[in-house]
């Protein structure tokens, strides 16, 4: 996560990743430096935590690193220790430590890539978020022009209205008027 911060040129993350290293890894390379002291000094330390690699291996090697006979760790510039044309095949001890760094290495692969899925899936939630934000506003903008148009609607209704009152009052007027005016022309005959 280190080298692919600094490869991002964020130096934030850089140092996060800086500080999860010292914290998360340096405890463990400590214990196992511990352990691997202990093999020099008294084989019996090391057997007690890892098993002694037979079939009746005790729990905890299985718990610290799983039944390991079908793994195949990733190749990092080969396994042996090289010399000339002669390479000396690793201890079960050192290859262990290897099986355990391989699998950091995958863990931190892991992480990287859960934080990428990570980054993405924020970045497609704040497109989404705007996305709702537009619909939000157009709806809003919906909302005001309809009741624009209501408003527009009812004026037309009262406008209509009152027309139709001027009319009807203009026919009864007209009506009147022409009741009079045959009214008075029949009283002159």
């Amino acid at each position: 996560m280190q080298g692919l911060a600094e490869i991002e040129g964020d130096p934030f993350k850089a140092e996060e990743a800086k500080r999860k290293l010292e914290r998360e890894i340096s405890p463990l390379e400590s214990e196992v430096k511990a352990r691997t002291s202990g093999v020099r000094g008294n084989s019996k330390g090391i057997t007690s935590v890892f098993g002694n690699g037979g079939a009746h291996s005790n729990g905890s090697a299985d718990y610290l690193f799983g039944n390991r006979s079908h793994y195949a760790p990733p190749s990092l510039g080969g396994d042996d220790i090289e010399y000339g044309e002669f390479s000396a095949p690793l201890t079960e001890m050192e290859q262990r430590v290897r099986d355990s760094e391989h699998l950091l290495r995958e863990t931190q692969a892991l992480c990287a890539e859960s934080e990428q899925i990570g980054a993405a899936t924020l970045e497609t939630m704040v497109h989404q978020r705007e996305q709702i934000e537009r619909s939000s506003n157009l709806m809003q903008q919906s909302l005001e022009n309809t009741e624009q148009a209501r408003r527009i609607m009812k004026e037309m209704a009262s406008r209509a209205l009152r027309n139709k009152m001027v009319l009807y009052c203009m026919i009864a007027l007209l009506l009147i008027g022409n009741a009079m005016a045959i009214h008075h022309l029949w009283t002159k005959k």
